[in-house]
């Protein structure tokens, strides 16, 4: 995210590629479920929901596909670029989702984004945004049916390492 400006460098929802438009699709997913814990003081399930985002969504599936684009595509490429879309509106979403518990986190998040935003604090931020255009549940069925499959084969591999 280092060298990422949304204002120049952000990809247009039309054109990013179908899996950035299923982590899009996702966010929405997972933030409305997070608005919802919040405005009906579950905060349990906040942080479940949260966590499990950060964990099975990003880092054991999103990440884990899309570290490629990151590290190997040149600086401005469009799958490098694509990819930091969805990354800043996760990040900008997680600080705001977080704000009200994990107050000092959140503001650290925000205080270290590798870019200028509309906003000096988290707290005058606002809540979590979310485009309409990213609920796109028909791409759900196809990508969890990829994603169960990676996750057997992801089992035969560590038990033929093993």
């Amino acid at each position: 995210m280092h060298d990422f400006d949304p204002d120049k460098d952000a990809i247009a929802y039309s054109d990013l590629p179908e899996l950035d438009k299923y982590m899009l699709h996702r966010i929405c997913e997972v933030f409305s479920d997070v608005t919802d814990a919040f405005e009906n003081y579950q905060f349990f399930r906040f942080f479940q929901t949260v966590q499990n985002f950060c964990v099975v969504d990003l880092s054991n599936f999103y990440l884990d596909i899309a570290k490629d684009r990151l590290y190997i595509s040149a600086p401005g490429a469009f799958r490098r670029r694509s990819c930091q879309t969805v990354l800043a509106v996760a990040l900008e979403n997680i600080a705001r989702a977080i704000a009200p518990v994990l107050s000092h986190m959140a503001e650290d998040i925000w205080q270290n984004l590798p870019y200028a935003t509309a906003h000096n604090s988290v707290f005058a931020s606002g809540w979590i945004k979310l485009d309409p255009q990213w609920q796109n549940p028909e791409l759900t069925p196809w990508w969890q049916q990829l994603r169960d499959l990676r996750a057997e084969v992801n089992k035969v591999l560590e038990q033929a390492q093993n």
